[in-house]
């Protein structure tokens, strides 16, 4: 198993910020949901479809991934990120800065034009592959997760450049096949930088946090061959002005392997932990199970795979890692200021379990929700008001955990 170097964990505030944005956006995304006519889950093409999407992709996913890569590679793979908290503060506003800017212009088209929102986010990735690739690079040991970490952190530029290269295409800078390059730039986000790096990290905290066993070398490693492979010939057709046949075939399989196998190793897992974090992951990777079947199923149900991928599945299984991280924050920033030889209350006891249990409820009413609204049983406006009010609900817990850790401080500084 992996051990956790503590000592290399980062300033908390640093991922701090990314874990509370991602919640903020996913109000975002409750929020345009409530303001949409029920044109936002009818077509995959409108600007309020395009404008959630982003939301989710760039807001809440980006914001998770980017926030626990930050504290994830320097404790457990020791990787040293580069200039620290300044590096990490302007991370942080080109993201959200850009996903702000291509979220309104997809939106509210008339306000401002999408190169600008693009251009933005290509600085961001770029910037993130700046900071962490090196370090990356120069780690040694764990040669199999590093490997899968940087694939996925090359995908993320992929996917960097050909939103670039799309919001140029709709400016009418460029003149490019916007449809084909869509699928091709929505796998290699999807597909190859979300899912890659969510593959390449459940080796370690599966096993750590959940009990669960770690999938086999050569199978973990054929899965990120055949991924890789067929992102890069979508994108070779793609560039020729061509469609790689059975690519969303090809795409549905390799995401109901990655859901199946994950549901198959918690139940073969000899200790597995029945904690909130396992529940966030089983439902979250049956919801994945569900998105490959509707794209498996044809083109016709590619809003609703959308939304199984995007708004219920992904979620779930960062939401759950978000909570365990925020808790390593407090406990951390606890230990740090008051030193050693003090009883700090446990990780669990700064987000307890009561908290995840109704967290992970709120979350899956809010998915049912949506797929209802999919389906035109309930207006997306229900919906929207359902996604609000659970990720405010995720702001609540981790507004709380901070609030426990001051709580105790003030407290030890009264008994002194």
């Amino acid at each position: 198993m992996t051990k956790l170097v503590m000592q290399q964990a980062p300033t908390p505030a640093m991922p701090r910020r990314f874990l509370l944005s991602a919640s903020l956006w996913g109000m975002v995304a409750g929020a345009l949901l409530v303001l949409d006519d029920g044109s936002a889950l009818a077509s995959r093409w409108g600007g309020g479809t395009l404008a959630l999407a982003h939301a989710f992709t760039l807001g809440v996913l980006g914001n998770a991934m980017f926030g626990s890569l930050l504290q994830f590679l320097p404790v457990a793979v020791q990787v040293r990120v580069r200039d620290g908290h300044a590096a990490a503060a302007l991370l942080h506003a080109l993201l959200n800065a850009g996903a702000a800017l291509l979220v309104v212009a997809l939106r509210w088209p008339a306000l401002v034009s999408p190169h600008w929102g693009g251009v933005v986010l290509g600085g961001a990735f770029l910037w993130l592959l700046a900071i962490l690739l090196p370090g990356l690079w120069a780690a040694g040991g764990q040669r199999f997760l590093r490997w899968g970490m940087g694939c996925a952190l090359l995908a993320a530029l992929v996917t960097a450049g050909l939103g670039v290269l799309l919001v140029l295409g709709v400016a009418g800078t460029v003149v490019i096949a916007q449809p084909l390059l869509t699928d091709v730039h929505a796998g290699w986000g999807v597909l190859g930088w979300v899912l890659g790096l969510l593959a390449a990290v459940a080796r370690v905290v599966a096993p750590m946090f959940q009990g669960a066993r770690p999938a086999p070398l050569r199978m973990q490693g054929a899965w990120q061959v055949a991924l890789y492979g067929l992102l890069l010939a979508m994108l070779m057709m793609a560039l020729a002005g061509r469609v790689l046949p059975g690519a969303r075939i090809g795409g549905g399989l390799l995401l109901l392997a990655f859901a199946l196998g994950g549901l198959l190793l918690q139940v073969r897992a000899g200790k597995l932990r029945r904690v909130p974090l396992t529940l966030f992951w089983r439902c979250g990777l049956l919801a994945l199970a569900a998105a490959a079947g509707s794209m498996l199923a044809g083109d016709a149900h590619v809003v609703q795979a959308g939304v199984l991928v995007l708004a219920i599945g992904l979620p779930l299984l960062v939401t759950g890692m978000q909570l365990e991280i925020t808790g390593f924050l407090g406990w951390i920033e606890l230990q740090r200021r008051c030193g050693r030889g003090v009883h700090l209350p446990g990780v669990h006891a700064l987000v307890p379990a009561r908290d995840k249990w109704a967290l992970l409820g709120l979350q899956l009413a809010a998915g049912l929700t949506l797929v209802m609204a999919c389906l035109r049983v309930i207006p997306a406006n229900g919906a929207g008001v359902a996604l609000l009010l659970a990720h405010a609900a995720g702001v609540l817990v981790q507004c709380a955990a901070v609030w426990r850790a001051r709580q105790f401080e003030r407290q030890r500084e009264r008994m002194r």
